[in-house]
């Protein structure tokens, strides 16, 4: 064991002499390259992470006498038992160039029976805002919810791709995407149930989570897996996911 354990300690420091070498056999104008690269990054990171919100879909139906009883008596006065409630909770991203913030559709849907009370915006700044059912446009798979200017202010939205309809994200963009799909799933817990229970991390996934790829918001979660969404074929299956298509995009983006 202390054997084992000592290779592995090579094994590692060497991997690091190794990196530390090409480090320093680097030209100033490759690691000047460099560091504008890494700047790059993080200056899209934190623009993609400012545009992340959580979007609230709060229902109601009114439960009502007759809704309990089939025969009425002459003179039936109808009369509100108790007011139900639901809220819908999924992950958002704001357009680029709009004010809508884009969800799955499926989270805007009404619940049987539900009524959409008001929808709930919450960005990650801290920014909130409320809106009602007619600041919400449907378009495909897509839900966009329209903000206010003031809510948005200093925030950059995300490009939509458009990736043709009846092709695969990995028939658009290649292998590239299929490993950037599995650090997506897997930095958010999603390996397996017995994987999460023997290692304690947690399946973290949303409803909503978006997808980046090349600076672009290319795809929303649509379902979220509990098991690393392995394909027949051995890639990460692209299921589980709503994939944005050149129609629906035009259609958030000029909906009013």
């Amino acid at each position: 064991m202390k054997f084992k354990k000592t290779i592995k300690t090579f094994f590692i420091v060497s991997l690091g002499l190794a990196g530390a070498g090409t480090v320093w056999a680097q030209t100033p104008q490759e690691l000047g390259s460099g560091v504008t690269r890494a700047a790059a990054r993080a200056q899209k990171a934190h623009r993609q992470e400012q545009a992340l919100a959580t979007v609230s879909f709060d229902w109601e139906k009114n439960l009502y006498l007759s809704d309990k009883i089939s025969r009425r008596r002459p003179g039936f006065q109808d009369v509100l038992l108790k007011t139900e409630r639901q809220t819908t909770v999924c992950r958002g991203v704001l357009a680029a160039g709009t004010r809508r913030v884009v969800t799955p559709a499926s989270c805007a849907k009404a619940p049987d029976g539900f009524q959409l009370k008001q929808v709930r915006v919450h960005f990650a700044n801290g920014r909130k805002g409320r809106g009602t059912a007619n600041s919400v446009a449907v378009s495909g798979d897509f839900a966009g919810v329209l903000v206010s200017s003031q809510l948005t202010a200093g925030i950059q939205g995300v490009p939509l791709a458009a990736v043709p309809e009846g092709k695969s994200l990995y028939d658009v963009f290649g292998r590239g995407v299929q490993q950037q799909l599995l650090e997506f799933f897997v930095n958010r817990g999603v390996v397996s149930a017995r994987a999460n229970r023997l290692t304690g991390v947690e399946n973290t996934l949303q409803k909503g989570e978006p997808f980046f790829y090349q600076g672009q918001l290319v795809a929303l979660v649509e379902e979220v897996p509990n098991r690393l969404p392995v394909s027949f074929w051995g890639g990460i299956s692209e299921d589980s996911l709503s994939i944005f298509r050149p129609g629906v995009r035009e259609g958030l983006l000029t909906a009013k």
